[in-house]
């Protein structure tokens, strides 16, 4: 079944868990394959719409929206593409990041050969700009924990990028991380998501993922 944060006239907003692929891929288990399973009508001729509007990893977890009609697509998608939303990831690290507060601005080549991102700080032919900004909102305990918000959405960019200053997420073997986390996990979280409402464009929908309970999160302060 799907866990389903937030949801209205065309749409829903899911908690996706991590370990699953997002878009349908063959008779792999997927949020895709879900959605559809549970959007299907009992003796319906056709499969439910499942409509993809925007992707998570694998491996990360948290708020992704998917539409259950064209025409909510259509105007998500618009709104996706126009950048008229807001994305913020949670991310626990084993190493700190250079600054408690910053930006990274790198130029991210995509490897084909082992469908990893490779960062470069200065332009390389072919290769895309990628900017987030990021806070450190705790530590402990051998573990830093992150507030994530992307400018630019590139593949594999939260992960390329955090690696590539010297903190990898954790779990996140591909990118040098040296602590594991549960396989096909890494602790990359998708934690809040706000979008206009496809319904009414003066309207913003605002979503909050509670974190998995597995997370190695630092302890609290008091």
């Amino acid at each position: 079944m799907l866990d389903i944060l937030r949801e209205g006239p065309g749409w829903a907003v899911v908690n996706k868990p991590a370990g699953i692929a997002t878009e349908r891929h063959f008779q792999y288990d997927t949020l895709e394959a879900r959605a559809q399973v549970q959007w299907t009508r009992d003796n319906a001729k056709r499969a439910g719409f499942v409509g993809i509007v925007h992707r998570l990893d694998r491996a990360t977890s948290g708020a992704l929206v998917l539409a259950r009609n064209k025409s909510t697509l259509v105007r998500l998608n618009r709104s996706f593409a126009a950048r008229s939303t807001t994305k913020r990831y949670l991310a626990v690290t084993d190493r700190p990041l250079p600054e408690a507060t910053g930006r990274l601005h790198h130029y991210l080549l995509r490897n084909a050969t082992n469908k990893l991102a490779v960062a470069s700080t200065r332009p390389v032919a072919g290769a895309k700009e990628a900017i987030l900004s990021y806070r450190l909102l705790r530590e402990g305990e051998g573990s830093y924990l992150y507030e994530v918000t992307p400018v630019t959405g590139r593949f594999h960019q939260i992960r390329c990028q955090f690696a590539a200053a010297g903190a990898p997420i954790v779990g996140d073997h591909a990118y040098g991380a040296l602590r594991p986390l549960r396989d096909h996990c890494i602790a990359l979280h998708a934690h809040r998501l706000s979008f206009p409402d496809p319904a009414d464009e003066d309207a913003v929908i605002e979503t909050v993922a509670p974190l998995p309970e597995y997370w190695p999160l630092p302890p609290a302060t008091e």
